[in-house]
């Protein structure tokens, strides 16, 4: 007779079972899906590279340019990537809502250890091939950058998690949720440092949290980094914490209405 198995247990097979299956489905049915993730950071970085050779010269605030971009595109694509994972999964996985074992905050977090892991795998082999070539990929504090980097996937969890609900209550809103991402690209610091921007537009710019996450990363990588001034950890912080209580008290009221087929 088997034995019952602890409501633990049961949810730590079901997300298992949900990262492997959101694993394969993004490698397995597509070749291009596994050579996309590392083909895209490499075209950022080989346009961005060349276009600002050609503007300014090869080095930003003292940092080579490519290593200046890379270690501040790596964790913003992380981030980019997860929240708008995470906003297509009710949709994405609406059929296995029949089994009452799976809820959709599990795919939530399936989603985002799966698009940890592919970040994670790509960053390492880059960083290898930035090494290899010649370039300084050493980090100035691990501990402290590693915590940050957790700490953005903790905001872009709740980022992610607010915006599927929103497109799964407004469908019209999905397109626009999507292109909201695009000037993030411009206004966060992904390309120059922030003390780069035009300085009357920080105060408005530094309501950005993804602009304090990528300065701050920096800070902790490179050793001669001054992030500009008003970018603070306890925002960050703060931020993330409003994010989480509202997405998550919002999709307490909603699990019913992402679960029913009728919806999504």
């Amino acid at each position: 007779m088997l034995k019952p198995r602890s409501p633990l247990k049961i949810k730590k097979s079901v997300i298992f079972a949900l990262v492997l299956r959101e694993a394969r489905s993004r490698f397995g049915d597509r070749r291009m899906g596994a050579t996309w993730t590392l083909i895209e950071p490499i075209c950022h970085l080989l346009i961005l590279s060349v276009l600002f050779a050609l503007i300014r010269g090869r080095t930003v605030v003292g940092i080579d340019f490519p290593v200046f971009v890379l270690v501040g595109l790596a964790p913003f694509l992380l981030f980019r990537n997860t929240a708008m994972r995470l906003m297509n999964s009710p949709k994405e996985n609406r059929a296995l809502f029949a089994y009452k074992q799976i809820k959709p905050l599990d795919t939530y977090v399936a989603r985002v250890l799966v698009e940890f892991c592919i970040s994670a795998s790509v960053y390492a082999i880059l960083v290898f091939g930035f090494a290899w070539y010649g370039f300084d990929m050493s980090i100035k504090s691990p501990i402290e950058w590693m915590l940050i980097i957790l700490l953005g996937v903790l905001f872009s969890f709740g980022l992610g998690m607010l915006l599927s609900l929103i497109a799964h209550a407004m469908p019209s809103s999905a397109l626009f949720l999507r292109m909201m991402f695009f000037p993030l690209y411009f206004i966060s610091g992904v390309l120059i440092p922030a003390a780069y921007l035009p300085h009357a537009m920080l105060p408005l710019l530094l309501l950005n949290p993804f602009l304090h996450l990528l300065e701050l990363i920096r800070a902790e990588i490179f050793p001669h980094y001054v992030p500009v001034d008003g970018v603070s950890l306890s925002y960050v912080i703060a931020f993330t914490l409003v994010l989480l209580f509202v997405s998550l008290g919002t999709y307490r009221v909603r699990r019913l209405h992402l679960i029913s087929t009728k919806n999504g």
